[in-house]
């Protein structure tokens, strides 16, 4: 079973459509098995919060839900990055950073490889990103040669 985190950037005043659009575009991925969408708690204090949520009950109500503390993407290295972002974040890409540190936190030992399996996309109105990290378990040695 494949386990998807989901790393949610978004702005204010970004809306439910604006979070529907970047779930379109991951929807070209296999469907994933668990799934565990992974927010700033700073974003709680937005309107965009509330839109959020009721977009997920709505579409992926199944999804567990993670918000963590700006320091925990600081110095997380991104494939995208955004200068504005470095500056006031400390990372390239909140939500890739996000999708990573999510996928770290719950891996277990050993260790799985953890691969961002979608990029950042940004929504049409440029409110909300989304970045999809998976893990995928180490090779494990089994000492029989073939």
């Amino acid at each position: 079973m494949t386990a998807w985190f989901a790393g949610w950037g978004f702005r204010a005043a970004a809306q439910q459509a604006s979070f529907a659009d970047c779930w379109a575009q991951a929807c070209a991925l296999p469907a994933p098995g668990l799934c565990t969408f992974a927010l700033l708690e700073s974003r709680r204090q937005t309107p965009a919060w509330a839109a959020f949520h009721a977009w997920a009950a709505g579409a992926v109500p199944h999804a567990a839900l993670q918000a963590w503390p700006e320091s925990a993407i600081a110095r997380i290295d991104t494939p995208s990055l955004s200068p504005r972002l470095v500056q006031r974040f400390a990372t390239g890409s909140v939500s890739e950073a996000l999708a990573l540190h999510a996928a770290r936190s719950q891996a277990g030992s050993p260790a799985p490889q953890i691969t961002l399996v979608l990029r950042r996309v940004v929504s049409a109105d440029r409110q909300a990103t989304l970045a999809v990290a998976t893990w995928s378990s180490p090779i494990l040695s089994t000492g029989v040669s073939s």
